[in-house]
């Protein structure tokens, strides 16, 4: 990469990758958003329809419920590449999903409204579900985008030296 038409021919390329990324990212901010949204009018549906005691702080655990494991975590992986660990790598978040384990203390939430729950209550939390899987989605796009920019800056400051 000595000549300089190369060096600049890459960082155009960088740039471009980095407003598709950015593009990425802006939509699945809306689409959080609108996830959001709509798993919050399930809800008050819910709490409209079945009566403000269906989905309500009385099911909610008190200061005496035993804490308990989230059934979704995320977990980061970093690539490996021949076996050398480069710090420049990009690390990539995945959300693992646990079964309900009551002996490990994973419970599900959405048994403490009973068996017969309302539809928009288990909509509600498809909806936030969804959410979740789209924010460590735009977690991976944002550090994918920050590596493309700290490569740029790199790459002009050895432009600027040639």
């Amino acid at each position: 990469m000595e000549n300089k038409e190369e060096l600049c021919e890459l960082m155009d390329k960088l740039l471009l990758n980095s407003l598709d990324l950015i593009e990425q990212d802006v939509r699945l901010s809306q689409d959080i958003e609108r996830l959001t949204t709509e798993g919050q009018l399930e809800l008050a549906h819910t709490r409209f329809t079945k009566g403000p005691n269906a989905a309500s702080a009385v099911q909610l655990p008190t200061e005496d419920y035993k804490p308990f494991r989230a059934l979704r975590t995320v977990s980061e992986e970093k690539p490996i590449e021949n076996d050398t660990n480069r710090p420049d790598a990009i690390p990539h978040l995945t959300l693992e999903c646990h079964p309900v384990a009551v002996d490990e203390g994973r419970i599900d939430p959405a048994s403490w409204f009973g068996i017969l729950r309302p539809p928009s209550l288990n909509n509600a939390k498809e909806r936030f579900t969804r959410s979740l899987d789209t924010i460590v989605e735009r977690a991976n796009v944002r550090a994918t985008l920050i590596s493309y920019l700290n490569v740029y800056d790199v790459l002009n400051k050895r432009k600027s030296e040639l």
